[in-house]
């Protein structure tokens, strides 16, 4: 009876946290569609310059570097006791020529040797298209990212005025893990098609000066996103970033907070 009771509740916790998940990416719909989406290069958390959790349409300005440093906290469990985790991610971007960008981004684990999970570099790029119209539905970009860790699954995504698609392939089921999608827990390995949405509001414009806010809600075919940054016209931004739990909890289960720091130059 017990056992019962505990998975009924385990249900109804997780078709509540679907249906957030659903209610939170039809206001973000609505607020794509009402308000302009004007974003610029920052960089998202897997690497390539974005929102928060998934690449944008844009890339880094030409002959520019962005810098970014976000930590975030997990349950690390060994045996029958819990402790907190810290993961530390570093990205570095570039862009050598105009509407082409190159990067890498790098996990540091605090608990290392309590886990059994591996977090190597991860190599990105991206390209913007050639523009087939005006306004932010005009503008494409294709882009990967390449996990050095052979277990891992890379991604190759297209997207379109902050929606795209991301492709998964390569991998070990069991053990690799993917930088967008969700985690199909029954087959073992992430599902290899997924959507990316993103949007900040307000957009801020290259020759914008002073310092301002903003806020960034995106979804990366696993979860939902919310954001908050501060950023100066010289270079520098801090952020706080909230998101719903993963479908990767397994390998890590992420508390919902996130800080950040960034840097162009």
């Amino acid at each position: 009876m017990k056992k019962m009771l505990k998975y009924a509740n385990k249900n109804m916790l997780s078709n509540s946290i679907n249906k957030f998940n659903l209610i939170v990416l039809q206001l973000f719909v609505l607020s794509f569609i009402l308000l302009e989406n004007t974003c610029n290069a920052g960089l998202s958390l897997q690497g390539p310059s974005g929102f928060i959790n998934t690449p944008s349409h844009k890339t880094i300005p030409e002959k520019e570097i962005e810098l970014s440093v976000k930590a975030r906290k997990y349950d690390s469990f060994k045996g029958n006791k819990t402790k907190d985790g810290y993961m530390t991610s570093f990205a570095f971007g570039f862009s050598p020529i105009k509407d082409v960008e190159f990067g890498i981004e790098a996990d540091f684990d605090s608990e290392t040797d309590r886990n059994n999970v591996e977090t190597d570099p991860k190599l990105n790029f991206k390209v913007r298209l050639p523009s087939f119209g005006e306004g932010e539905f005009s503008q494409m970009a294709f882009g990967g990212v390449f996990d050095t860790n052979p277990n891992n699954y890379h991604t190759l995504y297209l997207t379109l005025g902050g929606l795209g698609i991301g492709w998964n392939f390569g991998g070990n089921e069991g053990i690799g893990t993917a930088a967008y999608g969700k985690y199909n827990k029954k087959n073992r390995k992430p599902e290899k098609l997924c959507l990316l949405f993103g949007t900040e509001i307000p957009g801020r414009k290259p020759s914008e000066r002073g310092y301002k806010s903003q806020y960034i809600l995106d979804y990366n075919g696993d979860i939902v996103s919310l954001g908050w940054r501060y950023y100066s016209h010289r270079g520098f931004s801090v952020e706080i970033l909230g998101s719903t739990k993963t479908s990767y909890e397994d390998f890590y289960d992420y508390k919902p907070l996130t800080i950040g720091f960034g840097a162009n130059f």
